[in-house]
């Protein structure tokens, strides 16, 4: 009898099933399956293709009832039909002997958490900023996290190395700490937008990408879309999770901060740096997690001194690429959580609606970090969407 409760995610044709979240998944559509018809796929795509008789079925679907060949036929059935059309090529019936799964089946072989990669620098002019580049898939992804961060400390969190080991899986990911934050070289006070822009110019170079797809989240969304705007040729494609196109409330963008909202915010990094700062609000599904909030506060303070800290958090309050977002061409999608607050759903919204030809995707959740909540179904969508906009490299 195969062991049903085995954690991972298998993948074939378009549709993956992720064990620890229970989804299954068509590109980047959630398919509703009925419990039994659920655990029947998982035993087929666990025997990878071998033939399972009708008793074996029978014995470990209804291990306490005694269940007819007509339960499993309908079964079967269920199965095929949320499958769609490539349910009847999927699982298959071999006549008087019992059932297989028939088509490919990949899935990523466990084991340990993954080493972070090595630490490599890049010159931009006066700074030194640290950069990893992990796995081999056939085009450059690029992901821009928010705020503060720290390469190394990063991978220490499992659910952190889930997400960026997902995002090898696909693509050659780049990983960098921005300037003033992590182990790239700090002390600089409060960066400009182009100096970014020029410390991101300097990491690709110094890891040969010519052209690269960009994945920005929260703050990291600003930089990913000036970055596009300013540079078409080397963007071939830009995702986008919980950005925003400004940070300062005005009356044409009324869904930002206020002044007083940010000065408590400011606040907090003076009086608590150290402590796990928003986690209620921007990982809710994480905060009563107590390795989670340990982890956050020790990345936090590794991330950042307390002056640094308070420097990024004044230049995000002055985001504003509203002007860049016509200029925008690479392929777009926006993802965002439709229930998250530290973001408004309206900001993405916003960004789809004014960069040309964007996509707009809500998915389920509350929380503003990537990697918290259902991570699994932000990756699928940013998979799909880039294996279809993101020339490989050549």
């Amino acid at each position: 009898m195969i062991n049903s409760r085995s954690e991972g995610r298998y993948r074939f044709a378009d549709f993956t099933l992720d064990r620890r979240s229970g989804q299954l998944r068509r590109n980047a559509h959630e398919i509703d399956l009925r419990p039994k018809a659920y655990e029947l796929l998982v035993l087929l795509l666990e025997g990878r293709g071998r033939l399972f008789s009708k008793d074996e079925l029978l014995d470990t679907l209804w291990p306490d009832t005694i269940a007819s060949e007509d339960s499993l036929t309908q079964l079967v059935h269920s199965l095929r039909a949320a499958l769609g059309d490539a349910g009847p090529h999927a699982v298959v019936n071999v006549p008087r002997r019992g059932y297989r799964f028939a088509l490919p089946v990949e899935r990523p072989a466990p084991g340990p958490r993954p080493a972070p990669p090595p630490v490599q620098y890049a010159t931009s002019g006066d700074a030194q900023i640290a950069y990893q580049v992990i796995g081999d898939g056939p085009f450059d992804l690029v992901y821009i996290p928010g705020w503060v961060s720290h390469l190394d400390y990063g991978w220490e969190s499992p659910v952190v190395a889930e997400f960026l080991s997902s995002l090898a899986e696909f693509s050659r990911l780049i990983l960098f700490d921005k300037r003033g934050t992590g182990l790239s070289d700090r002390g600089f006070g409060m960066p400009t937008i182009g100096q970014r822009m020029e410390d991101l110019q300097a990491v690709l170079e110094a890891a040969g990408s010519t052209r690269t797809a960009l994945l920005g989240m929260s703050e990291g969304g600003g930089l990913a879309m000036a970055f596009a705007a300013r540079f078409p040729a080397r963007v071939s494609a830009l995702v986008l999770f919980g950005a925003f196109a400004r940070r300062a409330r005005s009356p044409d963008y009324p869904w930002a901060p206020t002044a007083e909202e940010r000065q408590v915010f400011y606040d907090e990094i003076e009086r608590h740096w150290g402590g796990p700062i928003a986690i209620d609000e921007i990982a809710p599904s994480l905060a009563r997690d107590p390795a989670f909030r340990e982890w956050w506060s020790l990345y936090q303070r590794r991330s950042a001194s307390p002056a640094d800290a308070m420097a990024l958090a004044r230049m995000n309050t002055a985001v504003d690429v509203i002007d860049l977002l016509p200029g925008i061409h690479s392929p777009t999608l926006v993802l965002h959580r439709a229930d998250e607050t530290h973001v408004a759903p309206e900001e993405a919204r916003f960004l789809a609606d004014r960069i040309p030809g964007a996509t707009l995707e809500l998915q389920p959740g509350e929380d503003h970090l990537i990697y918290a909540g259902d991570q699994s179904a932000v990756v699928e969508s940013a998979r799909h969407f880039l294996q279809a906009h993101a020339p490989a490299v050549t």
